[in-house]
């Protein structure tokens, strides 16, 4: 299936929808919790109903459908049957679903819409890294504030399990050379502290940490050039200032370990935000703080309780170079595929990000034209580990933000494509924050996928000009995700939020992602300076279908999820009001009602 095939045919049908004409759909695009697990109105029934088994158990009418369904885009009632999708279509022929115990859900002109389905996400990551103090803040006095607030007010000064924790540090709150430890020393000498970057690739420590994982003015970078532990240019000892996921997993694995206990108890707090957002399907991007194997048994445990709440498909996270992870994929493969839970995807960090210098560049850095970051694989290890598990029928996710670290994937894929026979292959690039323009059409010759967090796409605030325009220079800085020049070159397009990862602010909610990717702006920011370039401003339409369908094609659920048609799973939302009929900065602000994922009730707050 080419699912950038149906980009146009998704467009042409959007015009069908009750009172909307094509101009109004692009205007609508470019202008302008409760948790209930099996209830018993949604109790699951066997999954295979077909459309003539009887009466329905749920009944969706009078309101809008949006299916993302290129055959039938909008329709008026949809008729759910245990697990599955079994009508989709007008008002009056529903009616021959109707039974004496169906529940009748009267939309009252609520927009009903496909579950949302993250391309990119880290919930097992996330859950536990968002504990303890917020440290999302512009300046330094407003995050130092925050830590003293935090210690008198907190429990046990704010320890969790003895460490003090805390997410969302801003690199533009500080200079280039990061925070210092003597900052939280002030705060907590005696007590480790552990606080993850915004963006989750950077750390900032105090001395007590330091201390208890033996890190001094001799310990030699993790991997040079990329990750290692910032050290005082006159006295040589580290500042506190932690770069990059090898020595940030140093930190964690000596000092702040997160327990199985702790990760399990954050997740499941977690898991009732992620309904009310409408995410019914994710693609776990890497678990970090876990080794996968208990990753994917979190997930299975809570699934065997009927409390995973959404679909995962996931990977291993590797970014190892002198490690094999084929051996460990192939065991999680084997080990892992349960209904909800399916491990298949090799996840490979290519570079870093352009905050802390570590994306992988073309061209050297404007404030430091000594470096062009770096790539953790050379390309011959990277072609070599492709190679190899294409041949296997593995699939790739590789991060990518630099333009050198795509390029160094594309170069991967290309040359494993030749060397290996035909398949169906879903290897995707994700995030694509600069793509050179010789690499854009390679993506569609190749088939790859490119995976973008929409709510990125934008200036973010003050860091796009005191991160980005710092580090890269505005010519790079302006030609940001290239998502619809992509899109048109004939790459499949996916969205997801990265959560917990964000740029200036962290957000699961992927309405947020959708309203950015066709604004490039802030969300609810009508008056930002957009993002350039602006025709790379996807349409409210392009936008729904690469957080559903997009998605669904990315982790081969295509056939089952996605889309609002006969067959498919029950992965359904309810929005409060119609985003195609309300100004676009207003979509962040709509409230999911109801999330049904396998016909059952996840969230709802609609009844």
């Amino acid at each position: 299936m080419c699912i950038g095939c149906t980009w146009s045919s998704i467009l042409d049908g959007a015009t069908a929808g009750p009172g909307l004409s094509r101009r109004r759909v692009l205007q609508g695009g470019l202008a302008a919790g409760t948790i209930a697990m099996a209830s018993p109105l949604f109790a699951a029934l066997p999954a295979a109903a077909e459309v003539n088994d009887g009466p329905a158990d749920v009944i969706f009418h009078n309101g809008p459908v949006y299916t993302v369904d290129p055959k039938r885009p909008w329709a008026e009632a949809v008729a759910v049957q245990g697990k599955t999708i079994v009508y989709v279509g007008d008002a009056a022929g529903v009616e021959t679903f109707r039974g004496s115990t169906t529940r009748i859900v009267d939309l009252r002109g609520k927009l009903l819409l496909p579950g949302f389905a993250e391309g990119h996400i880290h919930p097992l990551l996330g859950a536990p890294l968002t504990r303890g103090i917020d440290l999302q803040y512009d300046t330094r006095e407003e995050v130092l504030a925050a830590l003293r607030a935090y210690a008198d007010t907190a429990p046990d000064r704010g320890a969790i399990h003895g460490v003090v924790r805390g997410f969302g540090w801003r690199y533009l709150a500080f200079p280039p050379s990061g925070p210092t430890r003597q900052d939280i020393d002030a705060v907590w000498p005696d007590i480790p502290v552990f606080f993850t970057a915004i963006d989750a690739h950077s750390a900032w420590v105090n001395s007590k940490t330091l201390a208890l994982a033996g890190i001094t003015k001799d310990t030699p970078p993790v991997l040079p050039g990329f990750s290692y532990f910032a050290k005082d240019p006159v006295t040589g000892e580290p500042t506190g200032y932690v770069v990059e996921a090898p020595a940030v997993q140093r930190i964690v694995a000596s000092v702040a370990p997160f327990s199985h206990a702790f990760i399990v108890e954050s997740l499941e707090e977690w898991l009732p935000k992620a309904s009310a957002a409408g995410i019914t399907t994710v693609f776990d991007a890497g678990m970090a703080v876990v080794a996968a194997d208990d990753g994917f048994a979190i997930y299975e445990g809570l699934e065997a309780q009927g409390r995973l709440p959404f679909r995962v498909v996931g990977s291993l996270y590797y970014n190892e170079p002198k490690r094999d992870p084929l051996p460990d994929l192939e065991a999680l493969v084997a080990r892992h595929h349960t209904e909800l839970v399916e491990a298949k995807v090799l996840k490979i960090v290519m570079d870093g990000v352009d905050a802390n210098g570590s994306a992988a560049m073309l061209a050297p850095y404007a404030d430091n034209p000594a470096s062009r970051g770096d790539t953790i694989f050379t390309p011959a290890e990277t072609r070599a580990i492709v190679e190899r598990a294409d041949a296997k029928g593995f699939d790739i996710h590789f991060h990518a933000i630099g333009d050198r670290a795509a390029r160094q994937a594309l170069d991967a894929l290309e040359a494993a494509i030749a060397a290996n026979p035909p398949r169906d292959r879903r290897h995707c690039i994700a995030h694509n924050q600069l793509t050179d323009p010789a690499d854009i059409p390679r993506f569609g010759k190749l088939g790859v996928i490119a995976e973008f967090s929409g709510q990125w796409h934008c200036r973010d605030g003050a860091y796009w000009q005191s991160v980005t325009v710092s580090r890269w220079g505005e010519e790079r800085a302006r030609r940001e995700y290239r998502v619809e020049e992509i899109r048109r070159a004939g790459a499949p397009i996916s969205l997801g939020t990265d959560w917990p990862a964000g740029g200036n602010s962290s957000v699961y909610h992927p309405l947020h992602a959708i309203e950015t990717a066709v604004t490039r702006q802030g969300a609810g920011k009508p008056n930002d300076v957009p993002l350039t370039p602006l025709e790379d401003r996807l349409t409210l339409a392009e936008a729904i279908y690469a957080n559903t369908m997009g998605t669904a094609f990315q982790t081969g659920l295509e056939d089952r999820i996605g889309s609002i048609a006969v067959g498919k799973f029950a992965d359904l939302i309810v929005l409060d009001r119609n985003i195609f009929e309300i100004p676009i900065h207003e979509v962040h602000a709509v409230r999911v009602q109801l999330t049904l994922m396998n016909g059952e009730v996840r969230h709802d707050t609609l009844t």
